[in-house]
């Protein structure tokens, strides 16, 4: 790595992508900004990462060869302050977490926002030349004292860790980012936070320099639960209604060598406590006094992320879900529709859009009233959020009226599942303590072909079609379009 300071301008970045119109429009964007050089597969990357060096890699996720996150993990081995950028065009949990592993500074999702890219872009120029600078005053010191030299190593990589912890704010990529971060520091068996914010409490812990089964960790944790995670329930968590999550780390099969002992240090946040930091080590395990040190400091910072991400999370949902019946509202429907139709454009995908109403729900309001009609509302929600997938999304498009996405499901599943519905919700009225409500839907099923495309308000007009069809032809039942 050159320790020569550059102009914005001279910095070098590597975009890597299999599409073309994507790659020229990036060096269109950028080429003001920095000198842009174009590849369309992972393996010719890779052979370029090798030949030259590059200040800015952005690459593709999905390659016809390689996975993009190889190709900047091939650059970050080369030089550990290249500034790395990911661009998808699916949106996960999974990848983003994966990305903040190998060292992403910026998650782009597809159809870019060519606005943001460039901000990114110059955004991530800036650090890396941050960077330069800050090794070019290490080797240029050598003459400080040993315990400057530390201390402004320590401010480096809380401005690395900072800059990685900002790719995303969804909860596990936080978590694996801080316990990663945590286990390099301190070389503990293995790190956990334990969390109580916004209503949720969880656990997280990531395998650290002992490679250990998950019934390692969770007898360690338990062994050691007064001292690190009392404000949690215990007999919540041995029933498995508190979860863990193991993220990443070094997976093994055998238990720890000694017995596994924690250094606890709480999440406050204005006085408010959040939850605890953990980092097990050995019997009689404490951190050096550099170590702890850092851990106070990194405590303190981390605290206010967590709970911004627990904030961001709940804030999100309530504005994504129908108050009621705690699913999918309209607005969110929309949203995931529309991504789903962007998925399947990219990947010629089919997938099922089925409309769900109540037939003759009126009678039942009139009947018995309006909250004994909320309730059947929240039990039909009940019932189908039993018999559909994990993948699938069920949302309420409006008073009695429901929508189901069916993801990467043909014609004749999405219509098994449609009958199964009218079949089953008809068998089992809603049990309202003075008389059973019997009561039935009707459905209508519309597909999507993603190799053969059309607007989204003609899947939604056809579904919606089909569904009247089905009231017009007797109710409880399913039409196909």
């Amino acid at each position: 790595m050159s320790t020569l300071v550059k102009r914005p301008d001279e910095c070098d970045a590597l975009v890597v992508d299999d599409e073309k119109v994507i790659c020229d429009l990036m060096e269109t964007t950028l080429k003001a900004v920095c000198r842009v050089t174009t590849c369309g597969n992972g393996r010719d990357a890779l052979e370029l990462i090798k030949s030259r060096s590059f200040d800015i890699v952005i690459a593709d996720v999905k390659l016809p060869d390689l996975s993009g996150l190889d190709v900047l993990r091939e650059a970050r081995g080369k030089d550990e302050y290249t500034e790395l950028l990911v661009v998808t065009g699916h949106d996960s949990v999974e990848t983003a977490a994966e990305a903040v592993t190998v060292g992403v500074s910026s998650y782009l999702l597809k159809p870019l926002s060519l606005d943001d890219l460039r901000y990114q872009v110059e955004k991530s120029i800036a650090n890396r030349l941050f960077h330069l600078k800050s090794v070019m005053l290490l080797r240029q010191t050598n003459h400080i004292e040993p315990d400057v030299k530390v201390h402004v190593n320590d401010v480096t990589s809380l401005f690395l860790f900072s800059h990685r912890l900002m790719l995303s704010l969804e909860i596990p990529v936080v978590m694996r980012t801080v316990l990663y971060e945590v286990n390099r520091r301190t070389g503990s068996l293995f790190s956990a936070v334990g969390v109580r914010c916004c209503g949720i409490s969880e656990l997280f812990a990531m395998p650290g320099a002992c490679p250990a089964d998950s019934g390692a960790i969770r007898k360690a944790i338990i062994d050691n639960w007064d001292k690190a995670f009392p404000f949690l329930d215990v007999a919540a968590f041995a029933r498995g209604a508190l979860h863990l999550s193991i993220l990443g780390g070094r997976r093994g099969t055998a238990a720890f060598p000694e017995k596994a002992a924690p250094f606890v240090l709480p999440l406050t946040v204005m006085g408010n406590h959040i939850g605890a930091l953990a980092v097990f080590g050995k019997k009689g395990y404490s951190p050096a006094p550099d170590e702890h040190q850092f851990l106070h400091v990194f405590t303190s910072f981390i605290s206010s992320v967590i709970e911004h991400s627990y904030l961001d999370m709940h804030s999100k949902l309530l504005a994504r879900t129908d108050g009621l019946t705690a699913i999918a509202n309209h607005r969110s429907f929309h949203e995931i529709l529309g991504r789903e139709i962007a998925r399947a454009d990219r990947s010629g995908a089919v997938f099922g859009l089925i409309f769900m109403d109540i037939d003759d729900f009126k009678k039942i309001n009139d009947a018995h009233g309006h909250l004994v009609g909320d309730a059947v509302l929240r039990h039909l929600v009940s019932r189908v959020l039993d018999m559909i997938r994990r993948a699938d999304v069920f949302a309420r498009y409006g008073g009695e009226e429901f929508a189901l996405i069916l993801p990467d499901t043909g014609a004749e599943g999405a219509a098994i599942l449609g009958r199964r519905l009218c079949k089953e919700i008809s068998a089992v009225p809603y049990d309202h303590p003075r008389k059973n409500i019997p009561y039935t839907v009707s459905l209508g099923l519309s597909m999507y072909n993603g190799k053969n495309p059309k607007p989204k308000d003609q899947l939604i007009g056809e579904a919606d079609k089909a569904m009247y069809q089905s009231k017009a032809d007797g109710k409880n039942r399913l039409t196909v379009s």
